[in-house]
């Protein structure tokens, strides 16, 4: 599975802590636990869409794992 674009709402709803999902990957388990402080306590916009991009380059980057893999069919089905 290719890693679903920016724009897919669920990467907000993550990021916001709306949607949360028991994740394998650890680097996206460490990045998105400062992530959702940063927006929680931020809410604003550009807050979310930085963290998007950020939880996003990381998937991005690392789609390859097995980790990874096993985190978008959880995520987005």
């Amino acid at each position: 599975m290719s890693v679903p674009p920016k724009n897919n709402p669920i990467w907000a709803d993550i990021v916001t802590g709306r949607k949360t999902f028991t994740l394998k990957f650890l680097a996206a388990k460490i990045l998105l636990g400062r992530v959702v402080r940063t927006v929680s306590a931020s809410p604003t916009a550009a807050n979310v869409n930085d963290a998007v991009a950020q939880l996003h380059a990381v998937y991005e980057k690392n789609a390859g794992s097995p980790s990874v893999k096993e985190d978008l069919k959880v995520i987005f089905g």
